[in-house]
């Protein structure tokens, strides 16, 4: 995954106007520049970075609030984010499935031969969608973007507002841990997952406000979010193999088995990166909400002792 291009000259006293119109440029100039960069063939890695790098505007957007300005800006950034998203998904899969041909048996691999053919089958309307959607978002994008310029939030960016925000994401974050670890099943694992990429996302700004913090918190977060997308990618896998071909086949069987036990190894891969997130957590919640404003100088961060 690509880093988003770093904003120069921002600090914790920066005033929020300021703040979020330099990292509003940015961000979007980070999405043109991977847009630019997918040329006519739309590889898995370049879909993928401007994918996230639409994720990243968006995250700037939710600095700005509910405004109906900011809600019509941030509809054509998702709808970039979903063609890419389309194409992306069905990349993702057909390389998963590729790499299970290497050890499989020869009544797999025609079962996984078949998988393949029918999602390369979804690819090709997908990518014209996608060739759709980027003139869309050339003409509309940018000039809804440039619109929030006159954008007023309060604060700072490290300033008492922003870091109650954080908490108030992190709580939201809390909650999906604790429904995932009480049902470690698909759908709540899924949402935990869409939760986890968001804050992510949204901490990533706060970096040159609070550097020390958001190391740590991305140096735990970051392994949550690829063992969760490891564990997403393979109940998208067992859909397809119980969809697609059924259980009927002898060939079918044997990949539902190896799914299923891959999903149960990645379930507790999961359970077990949770545990540590938690600890990350409670650790992160009291240093925003006790420690000193990030805006005091020298303020002592949990681990600047560490060697």
């Amino acid at each position: 995954m690509a880093k988003p291009t770093p904003v120069r000259g921002l600090e914790a006293a920066t005033p929020m106007p300021k703040a979020s119109r330099a990292l509003l440029k940015g961000r979007l100039a980070d999405v043109q520049r991977h847009l630019g960069k997918l040329g006519p063939r739309f590889g898995s890695e370049q879909v993928h970075d401007a994918r996230v790098a639409t994720r990243r505007l968006r995250a700037v957007l939710a600095l700005l609030g509910d405004r109906k300005r900011v809600r019509k800006a941030d509809r054509q950034v998702r709808d970039l984010q979903d063609a890419l998203g389309d194409v992306r998904d069905v990349h993702v899969q057909i390389d998963g499935f590729g790499a299970m041909s290497d050890q499989a048996s020869p009544l797999e691999r025609t079962t996984l031969l078949h998988i393949r053919q029918h999602l390369a089958a979804r690819l090709p309307p997908r990518i014209e969608a996608l060739r759709a959607a980027i003139p869309r978002w050339k003409e509309r994008g940018p000039p809804a973007i440039a619109r929030l310029e006159e954008t007023e939030p309060k604060g700072k960016l490290g300033g008492h507002r922003a870091r109650r925000q954080l908490v108030s994401d992190l709580e939201q974050l809390e909650a999906r841990v604790l429904e995932a670890q009480q049902d470690p099943s698909p759908v709540p694992m899924h949402e935990l997952r869409k939760t986890v990429k968001r804050f992510r996302y949204a901490v990533e700004l706060l970096d040159s406000a609070m550097p020390g913090e958001v190391a740590e918190v991305l140096g735990a977060l970051v392994p949550l979010q690829e063992t969760l997308g490891t564990l997403h990618d393979t109940d998208v896998r067992l859909e397809l193999v119980d969809g697609v071909v059924g259980a009927s086949s002898e060939g079918a069987d044997s990949l539902l088995q190896r799914l299923r036990s891959d999903r149960d190894r990645q379930a507790q891969d999961v359970l077990r990166a949770l545990d540590a997130w938690e600890e990350e957590a409670v650790a992160l919640r009291a240093q925003v909400l006790l420690s000193s404003s990030p805006l005091k100088r020298g303020v002592v961060r949990r681990g600047a002792g560490r060697g």
